[in-house]
């Protein structure tokens, strides 16, 4: 089956073999191999996993809010964020969980604001997490 990533400034994974891919959705990871029934879910924050056919190991990457389709022969994961290994910064990374938590504790926040530092949190995270 074909795995297709896109967020709206790139094409980070394009018409891949895979043979398995694992992604974040809303209510909890979801593993998905070939021949998977047709399906639409939401992501959450988290990391997709994904073994590419003829190769050894899983590649990984973060993803952040979107949509995932799987269609027969094909899984198409639509997110609005995603960073890999090499693109995550350590100390950015580290930086924005502590700017978030006191946004957490000493601001006012809207839901809306409150779900948005949360998410930051999550995605420096799940960054760090890449690194390890």
């Amino acid at each position: 089956m074909k795995l297709n990533l896109l967020t709206p400034e790139r094409k980070a994974v394009y018409d891949t073999e895979i043979t398995e891919v694992t992604i974040p959705a809303y209510s909890g990871e979801m593993t998905i191999l070939a021949g998977h029934s047709p399906l639409i879910t939401t992501l959450g924050t988290g990391m997709i996993k994904y073994k590419v056919k003829g190769e050894d190991g899983t590649k990984k990457a973060l993803v952040s809010w979107g949509y995932c389709e799987v269609v027969p022969g094909a899984v198409n994961v639509l997110a609005e964020y995603m960073q890999t290994k090499e693109e995550v910064v350590e100390e950015t990374a580290k930086k924005q969980i502590v700017d978030a938590e006191q946004k957490l504790v000493k601001q006012n926040l809207t839901d809306d604001e409150f779900e948005a530092a949360l998410n930051e949190i999550q995605k420096a995270r799940v960054g760090l997490q890449l690194l390890n």
